[in-house]
Parts: C-alpha cells; structure tokens; sequence
C-alpha cells in the first residue's frame, strides 16, 4: 500500500541562471512553499452530445506562494528581491529528496517575482512573503 509523502523539502535555492545551484543558493528561512498548478480549457462539446459538458485542457501554468523569516545578509533573499525589482526570470528548485537518483530529487521552475512583501512587527522577527509566477515548464532536477 502506498505510504502518504511527508510534507518538507530537504532543500530551495534560487538562482538568476539557470544552471545547477551551489550551496551558496540555498534559500533558508521559508516556512512555506506551496506549488499552486492550473491548466486552462476551453469546451470539447459539438452539437448531438449526451447534453453534458465536456472540456480540453491547454496551456498550464503555476504559482509558488513563498512565506517565511527574512534572513539579514541573505544573498538568495536578495535575489528575490532584485528579481522583483527588475522583472528578470529566476530559477527557483525545491529538492524534495538528497539522496534519490538526478531527475528524480525535485524540480527546477522558471519564475517571475510578481509580489514581495516584508512584514515588520514589534514583537516578531521580520518575515516575507512572495509569489512567483511561472514562466515555461518545470525541469526535474
């Protein structure tokens, strides 16, 4: 019987490249990082069907909604940041598994920062949240 997947990733970079990231690109603080997948469609349906609807699937996309603490100094969160800033495709992958096989440990994604917020309380440590949208098709790593 199958067992349920545990819900944590072993490690997130982010990378202005699309090459392999290093140590150095590793993303810590995030508590959260959801990947949110839609597909569009459009209607399958021609006149002397059974009267239900039916639809075809088209283009997909995906967004990363991204919560967490700011870490001061962070280089990655800087990237994050500047991305937002410039509008500039970065490369964002979650390895779900270490150890597993290349192509099997997780997945690259193409994105846009569209939202960056840094949220500043009296009593807490500074936290972010961003989005990220995606911008061609996932890359298993």
């Amino acid at each position: 019987m199958p067992e349920p997947r545990e819900a944590f990733f072993d490690k997130l970079y982010i990378r202005a490249t699309d090459t392999a990231p290093v140590e150095a690109d590793a993303l810590d603080g995030v508590l959260e990082a959801p990947v949110n997948r839609a597909k569009d469609t459009v209607d399958a349906n021609y006149f002397g069907g059974d009267g239900y609807k039916r639809t075809k699937g088209t283009w997909k996309s995906f967004s990363i909604p991204l919560s967490g603490h700011v870490f001061k100094g962070s280089a990655p969160q800087q990237v994050l940041r500047d991305a937002f800033e410039s509008d500039a495709t970065v490369f964002f992958t979650i390895v779900e598994d270490e150890t597993a096989p290349v192509g099997t440990q997780g997945y690259r994604y193409p994105v846009k920062v569209t939202s960056y917020e840094e949220g500043r309380s009296s009593t807490d440590v500074v936290t972010f949240s961003a989005t990220l949208a995606g911008q061609g098709a996932p890359v298993a790593v």
